[in-house]
């Protein structure tokens, strides 16, 4: 009976730990200060059979308001099979080919740093690598930012997670509102606060200092945040660029969607059991709450798992979990706090609505989010039994959008002309 109680009051207290988390992105910080061009990136756009998509991202990458000399564009063409690398070379973009071994991000990105010189010696062409996916279109003012925030002193870089097509289906405006929520609540919070932002894939710059000392050996299928957690293991922050953003395609399907989810709820599993222990040693022994802050929350997943465990096994032993339970005495003698808990699902896209004026039409599938939510409990406890699967299966994508217009580079007008742009900004083709 203790046990359980220790297990229920482990699993509360996670929740109540990632609401005071959230709850520090209701604030936004201000932009950092505007540096001059000075620094020279890499852009690489890792590719597999994205015939349909790469063609308008390379036209938005070579229209970035920033000095073309001072900025190439890489097209990883891993293991294609179709005209990816030939329309990529013909959009202007230089391209790294792929064959004959283990295909995958992480293995891409492995084998082009190493090309590029930022984890082999040889000439240091560049100061820094953004990697963006094949999917995405990128705010014109992307590296301009990513050079004003390194001048600053920042190392690891990412930037707000904005959605392509988050009026296509219920499902593409729920994933579209998960991934606001997490700029605002996950994100921005995290770097209010202090602590790693952590990174998403694709919208990251990493400076060469952080790429020569970790070098690139990300082996799960998250390599992102694999590769996050690893420069946090050594000390470098991720910091959250809310002024610039890259738009992804979101799923379609529900099918497609849980596919993505299980997929990343396995790499971070893998993560978790990599690195959890050691970032939480190293965060206690060197007094560094960024560190342990980035081991707990690997956590997340595990615990959550567990707290799914006790709901399903709860109706089996009604009497026994009722006596036990932590939260039926909370419920009791609190229950506001009850029906706050209850009401988080709902508040969070309400707060993000209204803070980073979102628009209203995907919201018309506000009561599905919490179905959305509730959909992890399943994949969630597949990925536990499923962890292993390590094989890596690109997502499709058929959102052929361009990038026709960005209003000035300034974060007040990014972020308030955000869904002008979504109106005016891309428009699809056929």
């Amino acid at each position: 009976m203790i046990l359980i109680q220790v297990l229920q009051v482990l699993v509360f207290s996670f929740g109540i730990y990632f609401l005071l988390i959230a709850a520090a992105g209701l604030f936004t910080k201000p932009p950092c200060r505007v540096h001059s061009p000075r620094l020279k990136f890499a852009v690489i756009v890792a590719a597999h059979n994205e015939e349909r998509v790469v063609a308008k991202l390379i036209r938005n990458l070579l229209n970035l308001e920033y000095p073309k000399q001072m900025y190439d564009v890489y097209v990883i063409a891993d293991h294609c099979t179709d005209a990816t690398a030939a329309i990529a070379q013909r959009s202007g973009a230089l391209v790294w080919k792929r064959s004959g071994s283990v295909r995958g991000k992480g293995r891409s990105l492995q084998e082009i740093m190493h090309g590029l010189g930022f984890t082999s010696p040889g000439e240091k062409r560049y100061d820094a690598a953004a990697i963006i996916d094949a999917d995405n279109l990128v705010a014109l003012n992307f590296l301009q930012v990513m050079n004003n925030r390194l001048l600053e002193g920042e190392k690891l870089i990412q930037c707000s997670i904005d959605s392509k097509n988050p009026n296509d289906s219920w499902v593409t405006s729920v994933f579209s509102v998960n991934f606001w929520i997490n700029n605002r609540f996950i994100l921005q919070a995290r770097s209010n606060l202090g602590l790693s932002s952590l990174t998403a894939g694709t919208g990251v710059c990493i400076s060469r200092e952080i790429i020569e000392k970790t070098g690139w050996s990300t082996v799960t299928l998250t390599e992102d945040l694999e590769y996050a957690v690893q420069a946090l293991a050594l000390g470098y922050r991720a910091s959250f660029a809310r002024e610039t953003r890259v738009y992804d395609e979101k799923p379609i399907n529900f099918k497609a969607a849980c596919l993505q989810r299980l997929r990343w709820a396995r790499g971070q599993l893998n993560v978790a059991m990599l690195y959890a222990p050691r970032l939480l040693l190293t965060g206690l022994r060197k007094g560094d709450p960024a560190r342990f802050e980035g081991g707990l929350r690997l956590l997340q997943l595990p615990v959550l798992a567990l707290g799914i465990v006790m709901l399903i096994l709860a109706p089996l032993q009604p009497q026994f979990f009722r006596d036990t339970s932590v939260y039926y005495q909370i419920g009791l003698r609190f229950p506001w706090a009850a029906f706050f808990f209850a009401a988080v699902p709902y508040l969070l896209p309400v707060a993000a609505l209204f803070l980073d004026r979102l628009p209203l039409k995907p919201y018309r599938y506000f009561l599905l989010y919490p179905l959305f939510y509730l959909s992890w409990i399943i994949l969630v406890l597949y990925a536990l039994i499923t962890f292993r699967k390590q094989k890596w299966v690109p997502s499709q994508h058929k959102c052929n959008l361009d990038y026709l217009h960005m209003p000035p580079a300034s974060a007040s007008t990014c972020l308030r002309a955000r869904f002008r742009l979504g109106r005016t900004g891309l428009k699809e083709y056929s």
